[in-house]
């Protein structure tokens, strides 16, 4: 049934995104939700919506919107959300989807959508600007390449304003004029305002201001690194094969900038791509690959203090394998911290979802422990030939992975609370329960049924 609710829309929209979201998750499993929710909330505004609830929300929110608000919301999402609800569409929302979208759309998102989809977008672009996307997809989405537009002028010095003014009513949508001589040697950039504000006998040579370039294999950080803000461009003239063949949006660059500057902030260690509710069985996948490589250094560590074991007494496998369990804990808590610590940073978090986010990294956690657990168990068995041992070092990984989902999850979210900064002392907190939790567990088993 739709959710009902005495306030009016517009009155929803005051309270502000976490009462959206607060609704949301009140709601019981088989409700609907209609549009009129979400009419009055910007697209940024849903695509936070989007990223602090559950998945079937997630999907039950994307498919009320209108297929006008689509892309929208898709620009203000993390990139593997944004491809989970474009896969989740079907034929009539994929139609509808592409109906909507222009190349920009294309070529921000080509890397994360349906080879058909992208087809599709290509036939229903105009013929000559076919071939153009064609080869701005031929480069990674990281690259100046991909985001280059062609329309742009390129002026002698000594030509008028007047007549550039003429030159590009002439031509559509020009986005930038650069400067340049006989041999394409970039001189500067005339601001499109100036030329229409003058429109007389100036020389372009007496109004251009200096500009950065780039090439069309540069890297997007690595134009950051370069561009002088002082210089206040909207496009970034581009070069290839020696020549200046179109522009880059300063926008794209502010972009990575933010990403860049949010990913710091927060110490992420996973991928950028994971969110509070990515899909279990992806995010265990993702997670498990570090587990895996920790793993191998944990067990590197186990064979030097094996190395001393002729100088051990009764409980020598015991104090060789000490650290697997330790290392297991601190590495899976500090993942599940990291993801912590982007959704505190994104605002995503609150004491509405905090139940079901635990509820998801616990289960992550259960996959993970068991399944490496049960990897060790054997090794551990095969190496001291004790089943005893084995199945201690299994409870103890077992348990102690849970222990570091849960304090992964919830420390920083109470820290912030107390208004300690959870990017600094969380990790501190967080090493010091999965150390404690995996020893007590995992001597305490160990005296118990070894020594017993």
């Amino acid at each position: 049934m739709p959710i009902e609710n005495e306030n009016s829309a517009q009155e929803r929209n005051a309270e502000g995104i976490s009462g959206v979201v607060s609704l949301l998750l009140s709601m019981e499993p088989d409700s609907e939700v209609a549009y009129s929710e979400f009419e009055l909330l910007q697209d940024d505004e849903i695509a936070h919506v989007i990223e602090s609830v559950p998945l079937d929300l997630r999907l039950l929110v994307w498919k009320v919107l209108p297929a006008s608000r689509y892309w929208g919301v898709l620009y203000a999402l993390q990139e593997d959300t944004a491809k989970h609800l474009i896969d989740s569409l079907d034929e009539a929302g994929r139609q509808a989807l592409q109906g909507q979208a222009d190349s920009a759309d294309l070529l921000l998102f080509a890397d994360i959508m349906p080879t058909s989809m992208v087809d599709a977008i290509l036939l229903d672009q105009e013929d000559d600007l076919v071939e153009e996307l064609q080869q701005a997809l031929s480069y990674d989405d990281t690259q100046v390449g991909r985001h280059l537009n062609s329309n742009i002028l390129r002026v002698r010095p000594r030509v008028s304003l007047s007549s550039l003014a003429q030159r590009i009513r002439k031509k559509d949508e020009v986005k930038a004029v650069f400067v340049v001589t006989e041999d394409s040697e970039l001189l500067g950039t005339i601001p499109l305002h100036v030329i229409f504000e003058q429109q007389n006998e100036v020389k372009a040579e007496a109004v251009m201001v200096p500009c950065t370039e780039c090439d069309h294999l540069d890297e997007l950080t690595d134009v950051i690194a370069r561009l002088d803000p002082e210089e206040n461009l909207s496009w970034v003239p581009v070069r290839r094969n020696n020549k200046i063949v179109g522009a880059m949006p300063v926008s794209v660059l502010f972009w990575e900038a933010q990403e860049r500057v949010l990913q710091a902030s927060i110490q992420e260690t996973p991928s950028t791509e994971e969110d509070l509710f990515t899909p279990v069985s992806a995010a265990a996948k993702l997670r498990a690959v570090w587990l895996c490589i920790n793993l191998m250094t944990a067990f590197l560590a186990s064979f030097v203090i094996g190395y001393f074991e002729h100088a051990l007494q009764q409980i020598v496998a015991l104090a060789i394998l000490m650290p697997v369990v330790a290392s297991m804990g601190g590495i899976a808590g500090s993942q599940t911290l990291a993801v912590a610590l982007r959704g505190l940073a994104l605002n995503h978090i609150t004491s509405d979802n905090i139940k079901l986010i635990l509820q998801k990294e616990m289960y992550i956690a259960a996959i993970n422990s068991a399944l490496l657990g049960v990897i060790i168990a054997l090794v551990v068995m095969y190496w001291f030939d004790s089943i005893g041992l084995g199945l201690i070092i299994f409870v103890s990984i077992f348990i102690n992975g849970l222990a570091a989902a849960s304090s992964g999850t919830l420390i920083p979210f109470l820290l912030k609370k107390v208004n300690i900064d959870p990017a600094i002392s969380g990790s501190v907190i967080l090493t010091t329960v999965t150390d404690v939790v995996g020893f007590v567990v995992f001597l305490g088993l160990g005296s118990f049924i070894l020594l017993s």
